[in-house]
């Protein structure tokens, strides 16, 4: 039977086709330098965060091992609604990241994550790196392809110096450094609400919440558990009432930006940066477009005073890659991890964008502000926030909630008993033990 051009052409077009997508759905193809095939490994990764010295460490990744990484970018706000489709469709692929490491355990299922727990390289992990990316479970499901941080006050030195001030040990201390910079013309404390923002709410919030795990000590991790199987609930926990009555204390003394409900994350660059406003609860996210605008700012940073102490520090874990229990190529998948947690790499990884390492062996470069984040760690005064935590946590509505308040239209009382009824549908939701249904 004679087969017309056309369909000859139909018929080569579909043959190759078949070819790309095999290809590029992760089939073993020969490698370049060697007999053995190669293997594709499918990456889901937030375009938003597929940064520069992650696409170069993916290319040494391919380059050491002869496999090829297929890189799935979508956007953050799609995100996680595209990993569930595909996890649940058996489509998932290799290797995943998530929006943070500590707060993915309640984010998406848990059968999703290898557990790496038995892994060589965690017994590198410093105490304080540990504390940061480990699951209430104990397990370590990922690694931080974000810098972890932690959120305190950031403060221009330039006007601590020329004000003579020092950092404030107290709560008391602190009121009277506002104060000084208010009668110096200078907006002590900057927050923003715009846009749904949680500069300056929810940031500080968890900055203060952290002090009822450091005021327990070797009781914290039954705090945590009471809390999550509701034998105590928010409203009862001194310490939150304590926090939320500070920051209405700062509103209520004209120590706050009067237009944080209009303020932007650019305005509030431009602020710190031409010195109008002194101090900014924050972590180090906000350094790299700061100070491409304002390359002479020198900030520090410290942990808001609460009450009579100094206060603790909340960590935040950053955005983690994780391997797929059922991934195609999972030793593939175990071997890009280890080359990712090994010295050489994390080394690398850290002077492209400063900050601490999880690894008690890494020689990080030092940003601005990490070596008083790391001083924190080592001396037990910083604590995962309430999102790495407790499991009926939802940052959406917290937000919301805080921002009513600053607005005067919540008192701290009432700010936590909507908190713990919106803690109750969500633990309701999730059919959590210990919450009734």
């Amino acid at each position: 039977m004679k087969i017309s051009s056309k369909k000859l052409t139909v018929l080569a077009g579909l043959v190759l086709t078949s070819l790309v997508t095999a290809c590029s759905s992760g089939e073993d193809t020969g490698g370049a330098d060697s007999g053995n095939k190669s293997k594709t490994l499918k990456f889901m990764v937030t375009s938003e965060n597929y940064s520069g010295r992650l696409k170069d460490f993916i290319s040494n990744y391919e380059a050491k091992s002869g496999n090829r990484v297929d890189v799935q970018l979508f956007p953050a706000t799609e995100f996680e609604n595209m990993l569930k489709v595909k996890m649940m469709s058996n489509e998932g692929p290799d290797l995943f990241v998530t929006d943070d490491i500590a707060m993915s355990q309640f984010q998406v299922s848990k059968a999703w994550f290898e557990d790496l727990s038995g892994e060589p390289w965690t017994s590198r992990l410093s105490e304080g790196g540990k504390k940061i990316i480990q699951w209430n479970d104990g397990r370590i499901t990922g690694l931080p392809i974000t810098n972890p941080g932690g959120m305190g006050i950031l403060y221009n030195k330039a006007i601590f110096k020329k004000l003579g001030l020092e950092v404030p040990t107290t709560w008391d201390d602190f009121i009277k450094i506002c104060e000084k910079i208010k009668q110096a013309g200078i907006v002590p404390v900057n927050i923003q609400l715009a846009n749904g923002s949680e500069f300056g709410t929810t940031h500080m919030m968890h900055q203060l919440f952290a002090n009822a795990e450091l005021n327990r000590g070797k009781e914290a991790d039954r705090f945590w558990q009471e809390l999550n199987t509701h034998k105590i609930n928010v409203t009862e926990v001194k310490e939150y009432e304590q926090s939320l009555n500070q920051m209405v204390e700062l509103k209520e003394k004209g120590y706050i930006n009067e237009d944080f409900i209009s303020n932007t994350f650019e305005m509030t660059q431009e602020k710190l940066g031409t010195g109008k406003v002194a101090m900014h609860p924050a972590g180090d996210f906000i350094l790299e477009p700061l100070l491409k605008k304002y390359p002479d700012m020198e900030l520090g940073f410290f942990s808001m005073p609460f009450g009579n102490t100094p206060g603790a520090i909340s960590l935040y874990a950053g955005v983690g890659i994780s391997v797929n229990t059922k991934a195609a190529h999972k030793e593939e998948a175990l071997e890009l991890i280890r080359l990712f947690a090994s010295k050489e790499q994390q080394e690398m990884y850290l002077q492209k964008s400063p900050g601490i390492s999880v690894f008690s062996d890494v020689n990080a470069k030092q940003n601005m502000i990490s070596g008083d984040l790391q001083r924190y760690m080592d001396n037990g005064k910083a604590f995962m926030g309430m999102f790495g935590k407790y499991e009926a946590w939802n940052d959406m509505d917290a937000r919301k909630i805080m921002q009513e308040m600053m607005l005067g239209g919540k008192k701290p009382t009432q700010v936590l008993k909507e908190l713990n009824a919106k803690m109750e549908i969500v633990a309701k939701g999730k059919k959590l033990p210990g919450w009734s249904q």
